[in-house]
């Protein structure tokens, strides 16, 4: 089954305004992206639900839209990214559909500008990522790249 860009962002429009009501159209909405095994996935949670403390943030993740589930997930990534204002990476591995997103952030000017990524110091990762992705001119130490020891920093 094929499935075109454009229906999946009128789907993708439909479900978002069964989950969220217009409202949260007005907040700043943040999707966090990182590893969804299941001790990392837990992580992630609690920086959602600190983020959204604050009632100007609507911080949430790719799961939250289901009905995508088993069609193109680079569409539905970018559907994602195209109506957040910010991209929130939590790295501590480099494991996972989250490096196919970053490649993609990578590539897309627009998804570079509003990505700030976190990464856990002395993490298991590619050099790809510590000698390539993660320098400037992508991401710059302190302005859009931040290195954390635990979830609580």
């Amino acid at each position: 089954m094929e499935i075109s860009h454009e229906d999946t962002w009128d789907s993708f429009l439909d479900e978002f305004f069964e989950i969220f009501s217009p409202s949260h159209l007005l907040k700043k909405k943040i999707l966090i992206l990182g590893s969804y095994i299941t001790e990392n996935f837990i992580k992630l949670q609690r920086v959602r639900d600190e983020i959204n403390k604050d009632e100007r943030h609507l911080a949430f993740f790719e799961l939250t839209f289901s009905r995508f589930h088993n069609q193109n997930l680079v569409f539905k990534f970018d559907l994602l990214a195209r109506i957040s204002d910010e991209l929130l990476f939590i790295v501590e591995h480099d494991k996972g559909g989250h490096m196919i997103e970053l490649g993609i952030v990578l590539a897309v000017n627009e998804y570079l500008q509003k990505t700030k990524m976190f990464v856990l110091k002395n993490a298991p990762i590619t050099q790809m990522l510590t000698k390539g992705s993660l320098l400037t001119p992508f991401f710059k130490t302190k302005s859009s790249l931040f290195y954390f020891e635990s979830i609580d920093d």
